[in-house]
């Protein structure tokens, strides 16, 4: 038998004795009651696809059920539970989100056809940067260009990786060969890569590309991202209010664009500056101003809104830079999902402090990234506006973050939908397939563009709720 008969006859093998007993589905789920619901339903559909196929269960796991560790979400405090439990019973990890579509039948022959060869270790649609981005913290590899660049899945598609290769993994981490540094977690699949990956100049097995794992929905697609669907109509604006962060020196700049853009399509509008100026409104706050952090300002603006908003129909505070590029609408048709008014609950783009050393895992929280946007339920603003900063320049989305967790019973939710960058930052299948909510920063592209290339054909239609309310 010559060596591609015997490759051919090795795959054919695999394809007949791989099934569901050598996969395990995990769902990267979150607790809130609509994010729970909507990986609950993905679960339940695996379920019923597996037993319609092989008249069996498989396994699944909701994070925030099974695996309720700190920074689940960041996939790396998941894999030492997911070795522990499943090494030498399973041979894949499939990792999805809530909103990732899976057909079980093509899934289970890519992996199949995946399983017999040695050299692939994990498997997914493959992203990678055109160049240095703020979201990755500027780190570029240009070591891998001969090997097709730096490439990390796309985590909304779903990825599948080894169970040895995450035992390797946990063997370097324990034994002290691979180092755990960053301090931030900001997107998971990108800093799974660079632990998979080590030492770019050596580098651990790189992903390989499987277009069975795809951007949008296809007829040889085992895994797509499925758009985020609304949950009725979407909120009235006045419902919500909105609180700008400014500085006087930007009143005439920063504080403009946001007047001529989507500031022309709320009611219910603030700015919050070190000085006076009736012209946008903005109010002096009564906090110098500081360059970073705004921690101070930042519990300020929360007080004067609170007191503002008593005995009002207010449901949501929206806290926004004044470099914030937001869509009024698609914020309100998000929100349709979410209770809000006395629910302690702050939402936005969630990042990480603390999770990826060993030496601080223990004392990480969660929070969310003020540039795209912070959202705060009525109830959560009012827990968050005791927290105490360490000091002036004390970075407001971090405090609160750790405050959050450690003082107030107020749930952080993370939305992709929030954007901390420009869309430019971002490869182009990662923002496509959804309704982004906002972006951030007054850079190139012109941010007069940015909002009307993304938002401005929503928000025309925004209507105005006074009789609703």
């Amino acid at each position: 038998m010559d060596t591609v008969a015997i490759i051919f006859f090795t795959i054919l093998q695999s394809v007949i004795s791989f099934d569901s007993r050598d996969l395990v589905f995990v769902i990267v789920s979150q607790g809130d009651p609509y994010h729970a619901s909507v990986a609950a339903r993905l679960e339940q559909d695996i379920i019923r696809q597996v037993q319609n196929i092989e008249k069996r269960d498989p396994r699944v796991h909701l994070t925030h059920v099974d695996f309720p560790v700190p920074g689940a979400w960041s996939i790396i405090p998941l894999l030492r539970p997911l070795v522990s439990r499943y090494n030498g019973s399973a041979r894949w990890v499939l990792f999805v989100e809530p909103h990732t579509a899976v057909r079980c039948d093509r899934l289970l022959h890519a992996l199949a056809a995946a399983d017999p060869r040695q050299d692939i270790h994990w498997i997914g649609y493959p992203l990678r940067d055109v160049e240095p981005t703020i979201i990755h913290h500027f780190a570029f590899y240009d070591e891998l260009e001969e090997d097709g660049g730096f490439v990390y899945p796309h985590f909304a598609s779903g990825f599948a990786m080894r169970i040895q290769l995450m035992a390797s993994l946990m063997d370097l981490i324990e034994s002290g060969a691979r180092r755990l540094e960053a301090d931030f977690s900001i997107d998971p699949a990108f800093e799974l890569a660079q632990l998979v990956y080590g030492d770019p100049k050596q580098p651990g097995p790189l992903l390989t590309p499987d277009h069975s794992f795809c951007v949008v929905s296809g007829d040889t697609c085992a895994t797509y991202p499925r758009q985020f669907d609304t949950c009725g109509s979407p909120i009235p604006e006045e419902w919500i209010f909105f609180a700008v962060k400014t500085w006087s020196g930007f009143h005439d700049t920063r504080a403009k664009v946001v007047k001529k853009t989507w500031g022309k399509h709320v009611t219910n509008l603030q700015f919050y500056s070190d000085k006076d100026d009736p012209t946008l409104p903005a109010i002096d706050i009564g906090v110098p101003n500081s360059k970073t952090g705004h921690c101070v300002k930042t519990v300020a603006i929360l007080e004067d809104v609170l007191r503002r908003i008593d005995r009002r129909p207010i449901r949501w505070i929206f806290l926004a830079d004044d470099d914030t590029i937001l869509g009024v609408r698609r914020l309100c048709e998000m929100l349709s999902c979410y209770r809000g008014g006395a629910d302690n609950m702050m939402l936005g783009e969630r990042y990480g402090y603390g999770y990826g050393k060993k030496e601080t895992a223990g004392k990480g929280y969660d929070y969310i990234t003020g540039g795209g946007g912070t959202v705060l339920s009525v109830g959560a603003a009012r827990a968050l506006a005791a927290c105490a900063c360490a000091g002036i320049s004390a970075p407001d989305d971090m405090t609160l973050g750790a405050c959050a967790r450690a003082h107030t019973k107020t749930t952080i939710v993370h939305s992709p939908l929030f954007h901390q960058a420009r869309p430019s930052d971002y490869p182009r299948e990662a923002i496509a397939r959804d309704r982004p909510v906002s972006f951030h920063r007054h850079s190139a592209p012109d941010p007069l563009l940015v909002y009307a290339t993304w938002f401005r054909h929503d928000d025309m239609a925004v209507p105005r709720a006074r009789d609703e309310l």
